[in-house]
C-alpha cells in the first residue's frame, strides 16, 4: 500500500482509538500541542513549457509538521476564541513545469522544503474550530531542469492560512487545513503553493 493511501487509513485508525485513550488522560490537557498533515494536493501557479507532455503544476507528496503553545481562552459570541503560536515545518513534493530563468522558461522538476512562525486565532465551538493563520517562513527550493543542470534557492515570505478542526477528546483533534506558502525555486521563479492537508494534533 503506498503511502498515499496509507495516511487516510492511519487517521481512520486513530479516530477509532482516540476515544478509548480519553478514559487515560484524565487530567486537563496543557497549553503545547503538536501535530502533522499529510498534503494530499499543494497547486502552483507556475506555466508549462508549451508541447511539454508531463507537465503537472501541482505535486501529491506534502506535508507539515508542527508545535504550538494556546493562550487562555476568550468567551466570544457563544464560543471561545483560542490565540496560539506556532513553529510549522514544509515539505512539498515534486511539481513538474516550467521554470522562468535568464535564458527563458526551462522544463524541469521542483521541490521545496521550509520553517516558518504563525500567530494562529482560533473559533471554538462544541467540538468544532474554525481557525486563520498568518506567519513567516524561510524557504528553500530546488529545481532540476529536464535537459540538464539545477538551481536552488531561499526565500523569506509571508504564510497565511484557514483551517478546521474536530476535537475527538480534549487530547486528539483531526485538521482539515489550506496553507499558502511563498517558494523560489531560482533567481527568477517565485511561485504561490496552496497546500491542501488532512492531519492530525495532540495536546499535552
Amino acid at each position: 500500500m503506498s503511502f498515499k493511501f496509507q495516511f487516510p487509513v492511519a487517521l481512520l485508525a486513530l479516530a477509532a482509538i482516540a476515544p478509548l485513550h480519553a478514559t487515560a488522560a484524565e487530567p486537563a490537557p496543557g497549553p503545547f500541542y503538536a501535530g502533522a498533515s499529510y498534503g494530499f494536493r499543494a497547486s502552483s501557479d507556475l506555466d508549462c513549457v508549451p508541447a511539454q507532455g508531463d507537465c503537472d503544476k501541482s505535486s501529491k507528496r506534502n506535508g507539515k509538521a508542527y508545535v504550538g503553545y494556546s493562550f487562555n481562552a476568550l468567551p466570544f459570541q457563544g464560543g471561545v476564541a483560542l490565540p496560539s503560536v506556532e513553529l510549522v515545518g514544509y515539505t512539498g513534493g515534486e511539481v513538474k513545469s516550467g521554470f522562468d530563468t535568464g535564458a527563458g522558461k526551462r522544463a524541469g522538476r521542483g521541490k521545496f522544503t521550509g520553517l516558518g512562525v504563525q500567530g494562529v486565532l482560533g473559533y471554538q465551538f462544541d467540538a468544532f474550530t474554525l481557525s486563520g493563520r498568518v506567519g513567516a517562513a524561510y524557504t528553500q527550493g530546488k529545481v532540476d531542469y529536464l535537459a540538464g543542470g539545477s538551481d536552488k534557492k531561499s526565500k523569506i515570505g509571508l504564510t497565511y492560512g484557514i483551517g478546521t478542526a474536530y476535537a475527538l477528546n480534549q487530547n486528539w483533534s483531526l485538521h482539515l487545513d489550506w496553507d499558502r506558502v511563498p517558494v523560489k525555486y531560482n533567481g527568477s521563479q517565485t511561485a504561490k503553493v496552496d497546500m491542501f492537508s488532512l492531519g492530525a494534533s495532540y495536546r499535552f
